[in-house]
Formats: structure tokens, sequence, C-alpha cells
């Protein structure tokens, strides 16, 4: 059985895939914030769902120019949060590649996602990865 919390981050990118944005708002809190590590323009802290949106669109473009293979390796779900392990590999034409393992932590509140946060294995690889394709 799926977790109610993985649920959510289902309907979320289902929402995110057809633009939804009313979808969106039923799912994500208004004042969600999302961390992605590093020195590159993609990183920092993102603050409300236009940030957050913005932030998901930034990594769809990159990945989508990447063919990504990602792997899921662990889900682990309780009431207040949802970690996702993960394997991402990347095999782009112009050779700038990633094969690295990465956790993505979701927190909930009230039936919306509140937070997500990305911890990385090896974080130096993966903002060198992220600086060279955002240049």
């Amino acid at each position: 059985m799926v977790h109610p919390n993985q649920q959510l981050i289902d309907a979320f990118f289902e929402a995110y895939a057809k633009r939804d944005m009313d979808g969106i708002k039923k799912l994500m809190d208004e004042k969600v914030q999302w961390t992605f590590p590093g020195d590159h323009p993609a990183a920092g802290i993102k603050i409300g769902i236009p940030e957050v949106i913005y932030f998901f669109d930034t990594m769809a473009d990159i990945m989508g120019k990447s063919n990504v293979t990602a792997e899921k390796l662990v889900i682990g779900c309780n009431d207040e949060y949802v970690v996702e392990s993960q394997r991402i590999t990347t095999n782009r034409d112009d050779g700038f590649n990633l094969d690295h393992y990465e956790c993505v932590l979701w927190k909930f509140k009230d039936g919306k996602i509140t937070e997500g946060k990305h911890f990385f294995a090896e974080a130096e690889k993966v903002n060198t990865f992220f600086s060279k394709v955002l240049q």
C-alpha cells in the first residue's frame, strides 16, 4: 500500500506535468520551501509555489537535455516526511555527465507539501555538473 504522503508527491508530479496550477495549489503549501545545495544559478532556497515551480522547470529543462536515468533505490515514509534515495545518471551530447546518489526529503503538514531538500553523496560533483550545464 502506498503511503498517503507518497500519493501527494505522485499527485503533485501529475499536476505539474499538466501545468495544473490549481491542482498544485491544493497539494503544495503557498509558503513551500525547496532547498538545492550548491553555488550555481539553480542552487539555494526557493520560497513559494512560483519559485519552486520555476526551479522544477529549470531542472526539467536540464534533465530533458541529459538523457537521464533515475533509479529510486529506497523510499521511506511517515506522517511528516518522505525520503527518496535515488541514483541519477546522465548521458549528455556535450559530455558533461553525472552519475551520483542523492536523497530528497519531502516534508508535509495538513495534507500539503511544505518543504523539500536535496542531499548529495558527492556534493562537489553535483555542483560542478550544474555549474557547467547552466553556463
